[in-house]
């Protein structure tokens, strides 16, 4: 898992399937094109616990992957909250709450900013349409409307208040609906709930039956084996890397991707999802996402997580850049990858594909590349001094200096 910067959402998705939602930095879940989202407390031994206010909750991506992660402390142990998209048999979020310690407690899923809700059966309907399916039926619920604030739906469910009879529809013609459904959930066991993705609902569907989240990354990994790949000696900035590959592929189908976003779809040989983002881009926002792109090893540091496409565009800057008439390998080396293995794979140019790495002998790099045919190539990260016309080779070149 990579670590993951605290004001950061994180877009869950699955390729060529519109269907999303965001994830806040404590586990908020808010579908897109749909105005109410999910949040999730927690009744332990001790006390509720509320992960928006918790200083004990930390978020990961599994694998670096878009399946979220966010745990957080309860006595003995963590309360484990998990949320990954599955295209099938609809547009779902799987949504797993895991009781990571030694006694049983209680998952309240609260539905806010809703028109109505209400139950039939198993389903959970939220502004008319199928839009929750749980495990099981909840053994509580409690609801608010503007007269009642939605503190006072706090209060009642942190009261011990909520009702345990049949559940009694609530709505709001401005959308200020809230619902909290209670579920118990034993020591070391999980309990799951499916989400509607799609503004429409769902069918219904057994929970159960659905993938892991655990296995929802390694189907991202497969994914992910195209375009252009980096090897670092820095792990935490080769997780953000590989996170920001998928963030940056489920953010350009998502109307309302940026410049920033096309432009690094481009710079890592996404290009089918370039030209989908690139037709709802303006004219200026073109223009934007063409203009010469610099390494700033700054924003590398600064944004690693925080801002997916800026990491991305930055990481190429800095490891190939385009130049007239050639290309500049590793144009710019940080002080803490001198002496480290880097690798470069089928990094996309106008020419075709650019392959390089370097090793090191002591102080000095041996640089291997493979580019395009009447390519001049140039690293004057490593020896401003060198170039050759050679198409591919290996060379141990001079005492790589500072930047």
């Amino acid at each position: 898992m990579s670590p993951v910067d605290s004001l950061a959402e994180h877009l869950i998705g699955v390729l060529g399937v519109p269907g999303h939602a965001f994830v806040s930095p404590w586990g908020r879940v808010a579908p897109g094109n749909v105005s109410w989202h999910l949040d999730w407390w927690i009744g332990a031994d001790d006390r509720w616990h509320t992960p928006e206010h918790e200083a004990s909750v930390r978020q990961s991506l599994v694998d670096g992957m878009p399946v979220v992660r966010t745990a957080m402390r309860v006595p003995g142990g963590d309360a484990l909250h998990q949320v990954a998209a599955v295209p099938e048999p609809d547009e779902l979020a799987i949504l797993d709450v895991t009781n990571d310690s030694p006694g049983a407690f209680v998952l309240a899923v609260v539905i806010r900013d809703a028109a109505s809700v209400e139950i039939d059966g198993p389903m959970v309907y939220v502004d008319g349409s199928p839009a929750l399916r749980p495990m099981r039926a909840p053994s509580r619920w409690a609801t608010s409307v503007p007269e009642a604030a939605h503190d006072e739906l706090h209060a009642t469910v942190v009261g011990g208040d909520a009702s345990d009879g049949p559940f009694v529809p609530v709505s709001d013609t401005a959308g200020n609906a809230a619902a909290a459904l209670l579920f118990p959930v034993a020591h070391r066991t999980t309990f799951r709930c499916a989400v509607a993705l799609d503004p429409r609902g769902m069918r219904s569907v057994d929970p159960v039956t659905l993938p892991a989240p655990e296995t929802v990354a390694r189907g991202w990994r497969a994914q992910l084996g195209r375009g252009m790949r980096v090897e670092l000696p820095e792990t935490a900035l080769q997780d953000a890397i590989d996170g920001a590959r998928a963030q940056v592929l489920l953010a350009g189908q998502v109307p309302g991707a940026g410049p920033e976003v096309v432009a690094a779809l481009e710079d890592w040989g996404f290009d089918a999802e370039a030209r989908v983002a690139w037709k709802r881009l303006s004219r200026r926002e073109r223009k934007q996402a063409t203009e010469r792109r610099d390494a700033d090893w700054a924003i590398v540091r600064d944004r690693a997580a925080g801002d997916p496409a800026a990491l991305l565009v930055a990481v190429r800057a800095a490891m190939v850049r385009e130049s007239r008439g050639g290309v500049e390998l590793f144009p710019s080396l940080p002080d803490e990858w001198r002496g480290a293995a880097l690798d470069v794979r089928d990094a996309p140019t106008r020419e075709g594909p650019v392959s390089c790495a370097v090793r090191w002998h002591g102080e000095r790099p041996a640089l291997l590349w493979d580019v395009p045919e009447g390519t001049t190539v140039r690293a004057p990260g490593l020896d401003p001094a060198w170039s050759t016309d050679e198409p591919t080779g290996e060379t141990l070149l001079g005492v790589a200096g500072p930047i």
